[in-house]
């Protein structure tokens, strides 16, 4: 999933998602990288951004 928001410096996300958000689906995500590590089930990965849920219509 790539986020439509950019970081301060300008820079594109990249954002795991488990969840199964839709093409042009709104969502919340959070950069808790432990909280990524946690949902992955992997202590050693990058992530740090991930989808906590998607806006229901």
């Amino acid at each position: 999933l790539q986020a439509d928001e950019k970081t301060i410096e300008g820079d594109p996300i990249l954002v795991a998602d488990t969840l199964g958000a839709g093409k042009g689906e709104t969502v919340m995500i959070t950069s808790d990288g432990i909280g990524a590590r946690e949902m992955l089930g992997c202590n050693t990965s990058p992530v740090r951004w991930t989808v906590l849920g998607i806006r229901d219509r």
